[in-house]
């Protein structure tokens, strides 16, 4: 399982529901959870390694359970009223930080690896990573959430420090 950069079609693609039938959740699950805390991310989509499944994995930082939580086939249930600008990064698009407008809470309905049906309400960060996921699942990537304009500064920002850092 290997991870995709940006720019890459996979990216922006619309994945299908996960099928328990033909795909092993727990493999899958465990696959993408070592190689998003190898890139020392807080989240990882199917679409960020090439799976046509909606499926993602978080390392959540403000529940009591810190170890990796995987949603498949997740609903948005509600969010809240109340949102929050700050900025957030991908793993698909190294080094580029972007300040994105979200709710604070989210309410969602989704199967374990098991296939076992799940609601869980999450604040603050782990909201603001689970949309971020599942914004991934819908081919939409948090750049496309910024004016073109904010987007071609933050790039020159990066390629700027990039520049600085590696001479």
């Amino acid at each position: 399982m290997e991870l995709i950069m940006s720019p890459d079609p996979w990216l922006e693609k619309q994945v299908s529901e996960f099928d328990f039938d033909k795909l092993d959740a727990d493999e899958i699950s465990g696959s993408m959870t070592d190689l998003m805390q190898k890139h020392y991310g807080l989240g990882l989509a199917a679409n960020q390694v090439g799976l046509d499944a909606q499926i993602f994995v978080i390392k959540p930082s403000l529940l009591d359970d810190k170890s990796s939580l995987t949603f498949i086939n997740p609903v948005i249930e509600s969010v809240t009223i109340n949102t929050d600008v700050m900025p957030e990064g991908c793993l698909s698009h190294p080094d580029l930080f972007l300040k994105i407008k979200r709710p604070r809470g989210v309410v969602v309905k989704y199967l374990d690896t098991a296939g076992k049906q799940c609601i869980l309400e999450l604040y603050d960060i782990d909201a603001r990573v689970f949309l971020h996921e599942y914004d991934h699942l819908q081919g939409i990537e948090f750049t496309d959430r910024v004016s073109k304009l904010r987007l071609e500064m933050a790039m020159k920002k990066r390629q700027k420090q990039r520049k600085m850092t590696h001479g």
